[in-house]
């Protein structure tokens, strides 16, 4: 059975304040006092608005009462009359001014009986004197009337002091009888609630809180309950599970140890693969700059005699055109003849392309050592364009299925640019496009837009893998859907194309669909000149 907490007093120590009942019973007061201050303040303009409306009906019949009782004395010229009237108006306590003027507007008589005029709101009015002489209406002066609220204002000052007496009396009647009603509600309740909490918290043994009420609190209570039921069961099974903890801590240190261990020995063995490593970084790096060196080389090397079999063979090719062709159809080795002029333009072909392939291993040396030689000038943009497109021409007239389109405005801002970097540029991408046609369209555009030259190739081709997307412009990369049938590359020729426009701070990209061609677009920002 369990046992119950004891009753805490009616009026609880000082530590229970402020209870929750004094918040909930200050939070009603402030909100009764907020509105019963402004109730209390339209109440006020109200009787301040009905009083100086009764004041001004006061006035209103004040001066017609008045101008009619002047008038005659007025016509009559009876000052002394005029003076004693007047001067028994004094006994009016809301007269502020009474001033009489004849029918020229001159201040005949004024009377101002002793009272307050500073800060005071004022009324006035003005009522014709008039005289009927046979049968006619004459206006013989003017009466001008003021009242002040000196009256009003005594009233509802001594008002507001009963009615802000009697308020806050009745407020305080409120207030202690609240606070006591919600004390007994809901502060002792809660009271009861803390001092469980406060025992279970301390003690091993759980004691629930007997409470017999119905409403919320006792909902409260029973969750409270219910929450004990539960807070034991999980303590015993925390209890079950500390052990199994307690056994896999045990299992765990032992488990450590031997990483430890493990961990000694595998220090040793990464130092020693750190210094193998680093031997083999040395050893990389020195064949790195054999290899740089020895492409250079090779490629100085390889330009001199390829370029004396070129200059042989197109040598050899106009003497034998010139000498030998024109005898050949006597000697009957006409086709004997074609095919040796054929076999000479083939040499000289591929001796040029040769040329631009060790062109190409220069190039990306240089790029990579930062030796390249930049000579920058200020270029036309679509001059620039078409000198490119006149070098491809000749490649594309003799292919029939591939047509070249543009799209290049007739001005565009001229760039800072080296001129062979920038035909450079061009021509790896027209000569990229065109190994990657076989029939359709090579379209070379150019827009200008902000601070931004963007110059597009795109080509109706076959198109790159997407695996191939991320590779494109690394080094000796090739894709492997090209054309069979057109010369290839060293795979260098994009690398190149990324290496020159990052050094003009600008930005190279591809858009590809699988056989449906592919797009490089090159952004090139604006710079000052």
């Amino acid at each position: 059975m369990a046992r119950r907490l004891p009753v805490p007093p009616l009026f609880g120590p000082r530590e229970y304040f402020p209870s929750l009942a004094a918040k909930i019973l200050l939070s009603v007061f402030v909100i009764f006092l907020v509105t019963s201050v402004t109730l209390y303040f339209f109440y006020s303009a109200r009787i301040r608005e009905q009083g100086m409306e009764n004041l001004r009906n006061q006035l209103e019949a004040f001066a017609s009462s008045k101008a009619a009782e002047l008038s005659e004395p007025l016509w009559n010229f009876q000052d002394v009359l005029l003076e004693s009237l007047m001067r028994s108006y004094r006994d009016n306590g809301d007269l502020h001014r009474i001033s009489l003027y004849d029918n020229s507007d001159k201040l005949v008589m004024e009377e101002t009986p002793d009272g307050p005029d500073a800060g005071h709101t004022i009324l006035t009015t003005a009522r014709p004197l008039t005289r009927t002489v046979g049968g006619e209406v004459m206006t013989i002066g003017r009466l001008v009337v003021q009242y002040h609220d000196d009256r009003i204002r005594r009233e509802i000052a001594g008002r507001r002091h009963e009615d802000l007496g009697s308020a806050a009396l009745l407020a305080l009647i409120v207030f202690v009888s609240g606070w006591f009603i919600l004390h007994l509600v809901v502060g002792r309740p809660l009271q009861r609630l803390k001092l469980s909490l406060r025992h279970n918290a301390r003690s091993d043994a759980r004691m629930p809180l007997v409470w017999n009420s119905r409403d919320e609190l006792g909902e409260v209570v029973a969750e409270y309950n219910n929450l004990l039921r539960e807070v034991e069961h999980q303590t015993s099974q925390l209890v079950k599970k500390n052990a199994a903890l307690e056994k896999l801590i045990a299992q765990r240190r032992e488990a450590e140890r031997k990483l430890a261990r493990a961990h000694d020995d595998l220090e040793q063995t990464v130092a020693r693969r750190t210094l193998e490593l680093r031997e083999a970084n040395k050893e990389l790096v020195r064949l790195d700059n054999q290899r740089s060196a020895f492409l250079s080389s090779a490629s100085h090397e390889l330009r001199t005699p390829l370029a004396a079999v070129l200059g042989f063979s197109k040598l050899v090719r106009k003497e034998f055109a010139k000498h030998f062709a024109p005898a050949a159809p006597r000697m009957e080795l006409e086709k004997k003849s074609d095919v040796i002029l054929g076999n000479l333009d083939i040499i000289a072909k591929e001796g040029d392309r040769l040329t631009r392939l060790i062109n190409d291993l220069l190039d990306i040396n240089k790029i990579e050592a930062g030796q390249m030689e930049w000579r920058d000038t200020l270029l036309n943009v679509p001059d620039e364009l078409n000198r490119a497109l006149r070098t491809m021409a000749p490649q594309l007239a003799g292919d029939g299925p591939v047509r070249l389109e543009t799209d290049i405005p007739e001005w565009i801002p001229p760039l800072v640019f080296d001129p062979d970097r920038m035909q450079q540029l061009l021509l790896n991408l027209l000569s990229n496009a065109y190994k990657n046609t076989d029939s359709g369209t090579i379209r070379l555009t150019a827009r200008h837009e902000g601070n931004t030259t963007r110059i597009a190739v795109s080509d109706t081709g076959r198109g790159i893998p997407e695996r191939d997307l991320e590779l494109i412009f690394h080094k000796f990369h090739q894709s492997e859907n090209g054309r069979l049938g057109k010369p290839g590359g060293t795979g260098l020729g994009l690398a190149i194309c990324r290496h020159i426009v990052d050094h003009y701070g600008g930005r190279i990209t591809v858009e590809s669909k699988l056989g449906h061609g592919s797009t490089f677009t090159v952004e090139l920002p604006a710079q000052p000149f």
